[in-house]
């Protein structure tokens, strides 16, 4: 019997376009990016697969209501994506919490 659970093919999806928006910012191999991928969301206590769906969606430029993954989304690769904060040109961030 194994501890895992069985992947999504949409989550690792997700991680895969998430390590080419790294790359694409950054450059560097897939396994450094991965590896971000994978330290921030433990820093943040966030989903891999929530920080993935996130990272896209920010570097989509869509809207996004505000979570702990947008939070470590803007944190680390806000100024890379371009965004200076929460209210950038990608959008409005939506405090759920307030609405």
């Amino acid at each position: 019997m194994t501890d895992r659970l069985p992947e999504s093919p949409a989550s690792r999806t997700h991680v895969d376009i998430a390590t080419g928006v790294l790359i694409g910012i950054h450059g560097g191999s897939v396994a450094d990016a991965i590896d971000e991928l994978f330290t921030t969301a433990r820093k943040h206590r966030v989903s891999l697969f929530e920080l993935s769906r996130t990272l896209i969606t920010v570097a989509e430029g869509r809207d996004i209501e505000r979570s702990s993954a947008t939070d470590a989304v803007f944190e680390v690769w806000g100024s890379a994506l371009g965004r200076r904060g929460a209210e950038a040109t990608f959008g409005s961030v939506t405090d759920s919490a307030a609405v």
